[in-house]
């Protein structure tokens, strides 16, 4: 693999290390998933410091099902459209890597010189499995980013996912124990933030928030406290999955069942109109 030029990782870092400082500050990240470049453009415009890319959302756009069914070069490329159109830090959804450890290095090569300022990496078995990765094999694969990382000179983010939650369904007991014991083992082997799904419960996000040592993220939906309830529960960081390209496809859904039904296109009215649609691109770089 060709090396990265010094301008282009100076670059990245600064977007990683900005990231980094985001989630460490006092006030908690909100991290709008974006699922296209217009949408990465429009989180911008609307003042969102950061920006999380979500593969489910992603994926669904361009007709795939969500999990690593893109090719990883097609994950890099999209991901660097959304880096490169917008200045502020965007952090990719590297799923589980896209491949083994050796894979992982190719993978986080791919996207600092990118200018993606860091990843989520998830700890769920790949497709045709069920359950979660073993830990140490987990491990290995934080080890291959953090290897990376050093042989690169690179800052870049670490967002380690931890599906006990999603996984371990029928024991509330045996997930928390499992979340707790594999936050604080991914944060020790390097993990900047940990980062939870299925976690909605108040009292249980702030014993998480408590005990794993490091910044703690979940994914947020309906249920989910709100983001100042999230702030007071000790939540670092909250990302929405693919929320906004549900909400896009919802829209889409109910004027294209208005037309079919009514023969009017009202819901246009209190739409995005093509001038700001157009401001939007032209700011690109």
């Amino acid at each position: 693999m060709e090396p990265i030029p010094a301008a282009v990782l100076t670059a990245a870092n600064a977007k990683s290390t900005h990231l980094r400082e985001l989630v460490r500050a006092p006030e908690i990240l909100v991290m709008p998933g974006a699922y296209d470049v217009l949408s990465a453009l429009m989180f911008q415009q609307l003042g969102f410091q950061a920006i999380q890319c979500t593969s489910g959302g992603i994926a669904a756009a361009l007709g795939y099902p969500d999990g690593e069914v893109m090719s990883r070069d097609l994950f890099i490329q999209l991901t660097a459209s959304f880096a490169t159109a917008v200045s502020v830090p965007v952090n990719a959804d590297g799923e589980k890597g896209y491949g083994d450890a050796a894979g992982i290095k190719d993978t986080v090569r791919a996207l600092v010189g990118a200018g993606v300022a860091g990843m989520n990496l998830e700890d769920s078995i790949a497709k045709g499995g069920s359950g979660l990765v073993d830990l140490g094999q987990q491990l290995q694969k934080i080890k291959a980013v953090m290897d990376a990382k050093r042989e690169l000179g690179s800052e870049f983010f670490l967002n380690a996912r931890v599906d006990a939650f999603h996984v371990i369904t029928s024991d509330a007991k045996k997930a928390l124990d499992e979340a707790i014991r594999r936050g604080n083992a991914y944060a020790e082997a390097g993990g900047d933030c940990i980062f939870y799904l299925s976690l909605h419960s108040a009292e249980t996000i702030g014993t998480v928030a408590k005990e794993v040592k490091a910044p703690v993220s979940i994914l947020a939906g309906p249920q989910s406290p709100s983001v100042s309830q999230l702030q007071d529960l000790g939540v670092a960081r909250v990302s929405y999955g693919s929320g906004f390209m549900k909400a896009a496809i919802t829209g889409a859904k109910k004027l294209a069942q208005e037309i079919l039904e009514q023969g009017t296109c009202s819901l246009l009215k209190d739409g995005v109109q093509t001038p700001e649609i157009n401001a939007l691109v032209s700011k690109r770089k």
